[in-house]
């Protein structure tokens, strides 16, 4: 079965923030799919897939932590059905 997460990483402004975005999610186990689009507003709007339920603040963790030692500070905005 897969899970499917749909939100949005505030502060992704480059090419770089995305390779972090995507290696953060690509550590969480079970990771199949990462479709990330840079939007005008600074922020990626993402879609991940798994294999495996993966709770949010999980996927919220790995994604600040990737800011840690730049000049950015990511923060995941779910997205509201």
């Amino acid at each position: 079965m897969t899970h499917q997460y749909e939100f949005h990483v505030q502060d992704v402004t480059c090419e770089k923030c995305e390779v972090r975005i995507r290696e953060a999610l690509e550590s969480l186990p079970g990771a199949e799919q990462i479709e990330l689009v840079r939007t005008p507003q600074d922020e990626a709007e993402v879609v991940f897939r798994s294999r495996q339920t993966i709770e949010p603040h999980t996927i919220e963790s790995v994604i600040e932590q990737k800011s840690q030692g730049t000049t950015h500070h990511y923060q995941v905005r779910w997205a509201t059905s």
